[in-house]
């Protein structure tokens, strides 16, 4: 039936209403979700200029051009081009370990075996492939914490020799300044048979639907695999390989806390798997050894906001080129021993890049710079939870005053 034309006219001025209310709405949160980033923005930068604590045991090792340049010329000890080897990684740990460091975390994806490189020539004259190297100096420190996105799961081979993951996603705001993180990610894996059927089949496991009794598995061209489960989410493993019986799970969910949480833990000893958990008040509660609790405060969603204490070029970071760590390595190795140094002592390491114009550059915006390192990061929020010293967000400073007058 067609509308009249004195029917249609309230219609469209309803719609049109709706969409005006609609859009005021959506300027008014987006005006005070801009005002709070500009009083962060603001209470960032003035904070630079008032003395407050400071971890002292905070360092960076840096991977640059130098670096890149001293590795690909042999400078180091070996060469190789700018996509190295894990060799050259598990060197690293094995200098950082030599030296004492408490725990050394790559803001740098593994995400996947590299057969392809170049074999390691061990001290008995015997050779391992370079990923073996690397997680056998993982294994040897204890220490290593390897990043983790959720994106890919990280080969076991590395995932079962570090000591944890530690969460690198970057998630920034609509402005293009990064001001905060998750806490931590809840992250899917599936088990490798899953894995493996999605490759073979298209299938896309971030969009399977879990039911009781069964998951369903779209695939790209629309049609859907359906797997039987139990109770437990279990299935049937011959219905993968007609050569085995039993079950399995099909999926785990882990928590993987965010990298600079993970780094500050070690010192602090927190309990990270048993966390206090209160997202609709706003905290998450670590306790750790000695009484020590800190308070880390969140929305709902588990964000907080990065207090950026600790630039690049702070005189309290630690930093040295990552050439500096692999020439005294290559010394070492070789029973050249006088001039050694161990200024990794005790200290938490970020291995991270601060190259420019290459694959390996990793900079963006912050409250105190357009244009810096943002594996800065990772260092500043080890040095909150360490120093206990958090940024809130101004409107829940104003609403606890509210109810404090009250």
């Amino acid at each position: 039936m067609k509308l009249k034309p004195f029917k249609r006219a309230p219609l469209i001025l309803a719609l049109a209403v709706l969409v005006v209310v609609c859009g005021l709405q959506l300027a008014r949160l987006d005006f005070f979700e801009r005002l709070e980033w500009m009083t962060y923005d603001l209470r960032a930068k003035t904070a630079l200029h008032f003395p407050a604590p400071a971890a002292t045991n905070l360092a960076f090792v840096s991977i640059e051009e130098s670096g890149i340049e001293a590795v690909k010329n042999g400078r180091v000890g070996f060469h190789f081009g700018l996509y190295w080897p894990r060799e050259v990684y598990g060197r690293l740990v094995d200098e950082l370990s030599a030296q004492g460091a408490n725990a050394v975390a790559f803001d740098v994806l593994f995400n996947e075996l590299r057969p392809d490189h170049p074999l390691v020539q061990m001290a008995d004259g015997s050779f391992i492939p370079s990923d073996d190297y690397f997680a056998l100096q993982m294994r040897r420190a204890g220490n290593v914490v390897l990043a983790d996105t959720g994106d890919a799961p990280l080969p076991d081979l590395f995932a079962t020799n570090a000591l944890a993951l530690g969460d690198v996603t970057t998630m920034k705001d609509s402005d293009g300044v990064l001001r905060r993180v998750k806490a931590f990610r809840i992250y899917r894996r599936w088990h490798p048979y899953f894995q493996k059927a999605a490759g073979e089949f298209d299938l896309d496991l971030a969009d399977a639907k879990i039911f009781p009794g069964e998951i369903i598995l779209p695939r790209m061209n629309g049609e859907e695999i359906k797997v039987p489960i139990d109770s437990g989410t279990n299935f049937d493993l011959s219905g993968f390989d007609k050569n085995l019986s039993g079950q399995a799970r099909a999926f785990t969910d882990e928590r993987v806390w965010q990298m600079g949480i993970v780094l500050a833990a070690q010192p602090l000893k927190l309990d990270l798997p048993n966390a206090e958990m209160d997202l609709p008040r706003g905290k998450i509660i670590l306790r750790g050894a000695n009484g020590v609790e800190r308070t880390i405060p969140v929305d709902r969603d588990g964000y907080f906001y990065i207090a950026w204490r600790l630039p690049p070029n702070d005189s309290q970071l630690l930093r040295a080129p990552v050439e500096n760590l692999l020439a005294q390595n290559f010394r070492r190795l070789n029973g050249e021993t006088n001039d050694l140094t161990d200024a990794f002592r005790d200290k938490l390491v970020l291995v991270g890049s601060a190259a420019k114009g290459n694959d390996l550059t990793d900079r963006g915006a912050t409250p105190l710079e357009r244009d810096t390192l943002l594996a800065s990061q990772h260092w500043n929020i080890a040095n909150a939870v360490i120093t206990g010293q958090f940024i809130r967000r101004a409107d829940d400073i104003h609403r606890e005053a509210l109810a404090d007058v009250r």
